[in-house]
C-alpha cells in the first residue's frame, strides 16, 4: 500500500480506536505514522497508549496524514469541514465513517475534486473480524480503490455497495454485533437459569455463536439448511426453535435492521439540517 504512508483520523472515539488496533495488528502502518485528534485530551489517552501522535487541532491532523478519517459523530460535521476545508488538498484522500452523512453533503462541504469515500463498518475491525461496507465518491482515483480495499481488507472483509444501502449498511454491518451481543447474552442468561456458572455461561454462548457463523461462512449452505441439520424430529432442539418463534425472533431481528436504518438516515439529515 505504498499511498498508506501516513494516517490521520479526526475523532478518537470506539470505532476510530478499533480501526488504528486492527491497523497496528495488521502490520499494515506504524504506530508513528498515526495521528489523530479530539476536543479533550482525555479523548486521546487510547490513541496515545498506542504510542501514535495526538492534537487537538483538526488541521493539524489533514497537515500531517493523507490518508484520513472522519470518525465523529454526524452533529459535529459542520463545524469539522469547516476547519479542514482550508487544508484539505487533492492529495487527501478522505473516508467518512459516520452514520448517515452522505457523499453528496461531504463534495459540498470540502474543495472540489476531493477524493472521497463514505464506509460503514463494525468494532471487530480491531481484530481484523471487521465487515466494512464502502462507497466511492466521483474523484476517487483507480489507486485508492485498490490501496483503501487492500487497507480494510487487513482488518477484515470489505466490499463495495451503492450509497442508497449504506444506511442498511449501518443497520447490519454497524449494528449488528450489538444484536449478536445481545443474543449471546441472553443464551447465557438462560443457561445461568439452568444452573450453569455465569463464566462458563458466556464464554460458550460466545464460543456458539462463532462457531455457527464459521459454519455459515464456510459450509456454503443456507443458515436454514444448517438448522435443520441440529433439529432432529422431536427432539430439544426443535423445541428450542419452537419458543424461538412464538415469541418472534425472526420478526424482532427483522424490525431491529429496519429500524436502525431508518434511525441513520434521519440522524444524518436531522443533524446536517440544523446548521443550515
Amino acid at each position: 500500500m505504498s499511498l498508506i504512508s501516513s494516517m490521520g483520523f479526526i475523532g478518537a472515539g470506539k470505532a476510530a480506536t478499533a480501526m488504528a488496533k486492527g491497523f497496528l495488528s495488521a502490520g499494515v502502518i506504524k504506530a508513528s505514522d498515526i495521528i489523530a485528534s479530539a476536543p479533550r485530551d482525555s479523548d486521546l489517552r487510547n490513541f496515545r497508549a498506542l504510542g501514535c501522535t495526538v492534537t487537538s487541532d483538526n488541521k493539524k491532523v489533514i497537515k500531517e496524514a493523507k490518508t484520513i478519517f472522519l470518525a465523529t459523530k454526524a452533529k459535529a460535521f459542520p463545524q469539522v469541514m469547516q476547519e479542514i476545508s482550508p487544508v484539505v488538498t487533492r492529495d487527501h484522500i478522505v473516508s467518512s465513517i459516520a452514520a448517515g452523512v452522505t457523499l453528496e453533503w461531504l463534495q459540498k462541504s470540502l474543495p472540489g475534486r476531493t477524493r472521497l469515500i463514505r464506509m460503514m463498518l463494525n468494532t471487530p475491525v480491531q481484530f481484523r473480524e471487521g465487515v466494512t461496507a464502502m462507497t466511492f465518491g466521483k474523484f476517487a482515483r483507480e489507486e485508492d480503490y485498490k490501496d483503501i480495499h487492500e487497507l480494510m481488507s487487513s482488518v477484515g472483509y470489505c466490499f463495495e455497495v451503492d450509497e442508497d444501502l449504506m444506511d442498511v449498511m449501518t443497520a447490519l454491518t454497524g449494528g449488528g454485533p450489538a444484536y449478536l451481543y445481545l443474543a449471546i447474552e441472553a443464551m447465557a442468561d438462560g443457561a445461568v437459569r439452568a444452573g450453569l456458572n455465569r463464566e462458563q455461561a458466556m464464554k460458550l454462548a460466545a464460543k456458539t455463536a462463532s462457531g455457527a457463523a464459521r459454519m455459515v461462512l464456510e459450509s456454503g449452505l443456507h443458515p436454514g439448511e444448517l438448522k435443520d441439520q441440529v433439529c432432529s424430529a422431536g427432539g430439544s432442539t426443535i423445541a428450542g426453535i419452537f419458543a424461538l418463534e412464538e415469541s418472534g425472533f425472526r420478526g424482532a431481528l427483522m424490525k431491529a435492521v429496519a429500524a436502525a436504518s431508518l434511525r441513520a438516515k434521519e440522524v444524518g439529515k436531522g443533524e446536517l439540517n440544523k446548521n443550515k
